[in-house]
């Protein structure tokens, strides 16, 4: 992304959320944010959702991925985890959804300065106070310590946190997340859910063409994908920094899960894998 520019992928990835309550009625994840935080039309949302005919199937992605994240993060807090981080939060709408403001979680959403400024502004815009749970950090992830921006933001670094890290892996530098991984597993009982992509021949041919002509797209965006991964080989970073109980869901576990509730969800495979693991 460019340096004073929100990032395009949030964007792009806030328009699936907002499609997927329209076309889909929220089945996967209801959001009644979803739309209120974009601040479009409902016949731009619509006609980006139709712009591809695998389109749905980035759909089906960006609602199950948070759905489970979320699911997980409900049993973290049953638990006793009372600090959340959302890493590369751009305009997700939890910490307004927030379920369990009863068990006063604080919510820690991490992302660029530039991302984080653009979504304050929509929110300004929207007429959407700021709940007392929520917490502000701005990060660059190639270049800043997350761990020293979030102990001065009032993250206790000796208690434990759920992180969720969603549609952030491809973009990153091998180095900067084996860093945020490094992180993390310094949180004694810390959990996190994640998405990563695996290199491009575990896609359908058809996925492969619009993958490349969208890694295209994000180049003259100043986005890049840059980290793919087997998940043998994602396995073993995860065991190599300390976690264990890895749950690795693929494409096709996840269209089985909730590939019904996605309207005329487009035939083909990503080699999209959600992750769940604890340390």
């Amino acid at each position: 992304m460019k340096p004073n520019e929100p990032s395009r992928t949030a964007l792009m990835i806030a328009r699936q959320r907002a499609a997927h309550q329209l076309l889909d009625h929220g089945s996967i994840l209801y959001d009644p944010f979803a739309m209120k935080i974009l601040l479009e039309d409902e016949k731009d949302v619509l006609q980006f959702a139709n712009a591809h005919p695998l389109a749905s199937i980035g759909r089906l992605i960006t609602a199950a991925r948070s759905r489970i994240a979320e699911d997980a993060l409900a049993r973290a807090v049953e638990r006793g985890i009372r600090q959340i981080v959302i890493l590369g939060a751009g305009l997700d709408s939890f910490a307004l959804r927030n379920p369990h403001s009863a068990q006063q979680i604080l919510i820690y959403e991490v992302d660029h300065p530039a991302t984080q400024a653009w979504k304050r502004q929509r929110l300004d815009e929207a007429q959407n106070a700021l709940p007392p749970w929520l917490i502000f950090v701005p990060v660059d992830f190639e270049r800043d310590d997350l761990g020293e921006k979030l102990a001065a933001a009032g993250f206790q670094q000796n208690s434990p946190a759920f992180f969720t890290w969603l549609g952030v892996v491809p973009y990153l530098t091998q180095d900067a997340i084996g860093r945020t991984l490094d992180y993390m597993s310094s949180i004694q009982n810390s959990e996190v859910v994640f998405d990563y992509m695996e290199p491009p021949e575990s896609s359908s041919e058809e996925v492969r063409q619009l993958e490349t002509e969208r890694t295209e797209h994000l180049k003259k965006m100043e986005e890049r994908s840059l980290s793919r991964f087997e998940p043998a080989a994602m396995a073993a970073i995860l065991r190599s920094h300390g976690f264990c109980a890895i749950e690795d869901i693929n494409f096709s576990e996840i269209a089985s899960r909730f590939g019904h509730a996605v309207q005329g969800l487009a035939a083909g495979h990503l080699g999209v894998h959600v992750v769940h693991a604890n340390h």
